[in-house]
């Protein structure tokens, strides 16, 4: 009795998930009166697009012109670190070559070596100092360009309905996109406008 009761039982079990799988996978059936407006969001699917971001970057002629101007910045700053550098090795050197002479007395010679150790110093701290201005600039930029490219993804989501923009590109979790849905041109389009402003 208590395995004829158990064998019932399994049996309603296995018909019932054998229901609930047919119904799962069989789809909604669509009576092809159904509106779009009547379906739920969940029916209607979600609105996803995405930006490249290496295209947006690098067609983005704000950020490309701030990118080149800090570029040359520090290009100029490694140049003038890199002579100063150069002028006071020449003055080691030339200081090395009277001591060898006998040209300078210790007293000289001490505070030839003290100077020339507070120069290096300076150098140095000079060095840091700019490097230090430097990546505060950047950062800055960044940040002033990243509220930018918000403030322009806000407005072309909202714009077109969109429910989400994904970053696609390397390093990004995006592993794989369908073209057709790339607004990358659109954004850009946005963004070099507010520029000619």
């Amino acid at each position: 009795m208590k395995n004829n009761a158990l064998l019932i039982w399994n049996i309603a079990l296995t018909l019932l998930v054998g229901f609930l799988l047919v119904k799962q996978f069989s789809g909604p059936k669509s009576s092809g009166t159904e509106s779009a407006a009547g379906q739920t969001e969940a029916e209607a699917g979600l609105n996803i697009v995405y930006v490249n971001a290496d295209s947006l970057l690098g067609k983005f002629t704000e950020f490309k012109t701030q990118q080149d101007a800090l570029a040359a910045k520090e290009k100029d700053l490694d140049t003038k670190l890199k002579t100063r550098g150069r002028a006071l090795e020449q003055e080691f050197n030339a200081a090395q070559k009277k001591i060898q002479e006998g040209l300078m007395t210790p007293n000289q010679v001490a505070q030839e070596e003290q100077r020339l150790m507070a120069k290096q110093q300076k150098l140095m701290e000079d060095q840091e100092r700019m490097t230090k201005e430097l990546l505060a600039e950047t950062e800055t930029l960044n940040l002033q360009l990243e509220e930018r490219i918000k403030g322009v993804l806000k407005a072309v989501r909202e714009e077109n309905g969109y429910d989400f923009i994904l970053s696609y590109g390397p390093g990004t979790g995006v592993l794989m996109v369908n073209d057709s849905l790339e607004v990358t041109d659109k954004v850009l389009e946005k963004l070099n406008a507010e520029e000619k402003k």
